[in-house]
């Protein structure tokens, strides 16, 4: 695993400099708050969902940006979409952050699977979905209309399909939930369409920037999506990077050489395990408070002729005379 990271790193030297993009958080549960925080590296982004799911960050000192108001109604779920911008601003509503890539979105996904995966106490799912393209009669009438797009070219073509095809691919998300049997679900979707019309267009271009807003409305689509799936309980997030598709599928090609097959879902825990830790936890605390009392009344006891100990042990001195 350390030999493919190098690989990754190197072959991100060679293609291009740091880059940068932006990460937006779309909404969030009142249990997590996102506030004022300096550009966040997309190597520190796999620390603020496992954090946002109620996992212990494995830095020691989290991004600032996010604060945990409280840690016992954690998120189900946390959504994030991969946007290939090409360079292009999205402009979304919501908290918008710097977002410096140093790795890629797929190895984000590839370290969180294995890090926190390997932590997790109850079903959790990974799921990493490309949004797909081919003709299929549950999108193909739903393709945005526009003014500047032309649907009868390409690159327009592909990104009107992709962008039909991208609240369906959402959707799935209620087919393979763990919600229902008491598990947490890791979503990350890809969106690439705009990339390639960044290069036949330029980034400010009025293909451009009617594009941007076809993006909106239906990144919008999927947050509302996942809101109804998830009843409120998830985190949102979307990362617009101006890393090149192909240099993410060849990153991703390397990791997945480098590790195991290994299933998207974690090992199962019974679906009584969280009834079961609280009353082990909860009856443990009451033990060790009740025998911290009982000592502290013993040491504080007054050894007087009225204690009921010196009066039983002074019949039997007598008795014994």
């Amino acid at each position: 695993m350390t030999s493919s990271r190098m690989s990754v790193g190197l072959l991100f030297l060679l293609v291009s400099a740091v880059c940068g993009g932006e990460l937006t958080v779309s909404h969030s549960p009142s249990t997590l708050r996102f506030g004022h925080a300096e550009t966040l590296r997309t190597s520190d982004l796999d620390d603020v969902l496992a954090a946002s799911l109620g996992y212990t960050p494995v830095q020691t000192s989290l991004w600032p940006g996010l604060t945990i108001t409280s840690p016992f109604s954690t998120p189900t779920a946390a959504v994030l979409v991969e946007v290939h911008s090409g360079g292009a601003s999205v402009r979304q509503e919501g908290a918008t952050y710097g977002l410096k890539e140093d790795v890629s979105i797929d190895e984000v996904f590839n370290h969180i699977k294995k890090v926190y995966g390997s932590r997790a106490q109850r079903h959790t799912l990974f799921k990493h979905l490309t949004v797909d393209t081919s003709p299929n009669d549950s999108w193909i009438h739903t393709i945005p209309k526009t003014k500047v797009l032309d649907y009868s070219q390409e690159p327009d073509a592909s990104f009107l399909r992709e962008m039909a095809a991208l609240v369906t691919t959402a959707r799935t998300a209620e087919e393979i939930t763990t919600i229902p049997h008491g598990g947490q679900d890791v979503i990350f979707l890809e969106v690439s369409g705009m990339e390639q019309l960044v290069k036949k267009y330029g980034a400010n271009s009025p293909q451009v920037e009617e594009a941007s807003s076809v993006l909106r409305a239906q990144l919008s689509k999927v947050v509302e999506l996942m809101r109804e799936v998830y009843s409120d309980r998830v985190v949102v997030m979307s990362a617009t990077v101006e890393e090149s598709k192909q240099l993410s599928r060849r990153a991703r090609s390397i990791l997945q050489a480098a590790e195991t097959n290994e299933p998207n879902v974690n090992k199962s825990y019974s679906s009584d395990y969280p009834a079961i830790f609280n009353i082990i936890l909860w009856l443990s605390i009451i033990l060790v408070l009740a025998i911290l009392a009982i000592s502290m009344s013993m040491w504080n006891m007054d050894p007087g002729r009225d204690s009921i100990i010196y009066r039983m042990t002074t019949m039997r001195m007598k008795k014994d005379n």
